[in-house]
């Protein structure tokens, strides 16, 4: 038998594509969920309503990192040939449909997260003090006596070297 890591097949250049089938009932949702981020495509298959065939949902991430979303109806004939009934695509689609419900994370803490409606109504009162109206930023921003301007009085002390003005630091 003839063994070669996968990182040295994919550094050679052999192998573009790798394709996994995974049954997501056999496996944890944590391995499940590892391979879906893995993965620049997932494709789930589940049986179409009303008879219809099957469901294919198609998720791929670009290169960029955008999600595009597919969904094909589809039907395998008697001789194995396949027909595809409606095809619809959401390009952009950021959100990823999962069979898997969802866990709150929220749910178990010994403290509220969430606000209620007299404590958002307070919050959105609140004049935050780094937030400045039109009126406060164009009186700051205007221009007054003796702006720009800086004015220093040389002290006693001051330790000025004309050889070397960094002398004095410590270094």
């Amino acid at each position: 038998s003839f063994y070669v890591p996968v990182s040295e097949v994919f550094r050679r250049g052999a192998v573009r594509t790798v394709i996994v089938l995974v049954h997501t009932d056999m496996h944890q949702r944590g391995t499940v969920g590892s391979i879906r981020h893995l993965a620049t495509s997932v494709v789930t298959v589940a049986p179409g309503t009303r008879g219809l065939g099957a469901v294919a949902k198609t998720t791929r991430r670009t290169k960029s990192g955008k999600l595009m979303q597919d969904e094909e109806t589809f039907s395998i004939n008697e001789d194995l040939s396949v027909t595809i009934h409606s095809k619809l695509s959401h390009p952009g689609h950021t959100h990823v449909n999962t069979d898997e419900t969802e866990v709150d994370p929220t749910a178990n803490l010994t403290f509220n997260l969430r606000l209620s409606d007299t404590e958002r109504q307070a919050k959105e009162k609140l004049a935050l003090p780094f937030v400045f109206s039109k009126e406060k930023k164009s009186a700051l921003l205007q221009p007054g006596p003796g702006s720009g301007r800086i004015l220093y009085e040389p002290d006693a002390n001051d330790d000025y070297d004309q050889e070397d003005p960094d002398d004095d630091l410590d270094i």
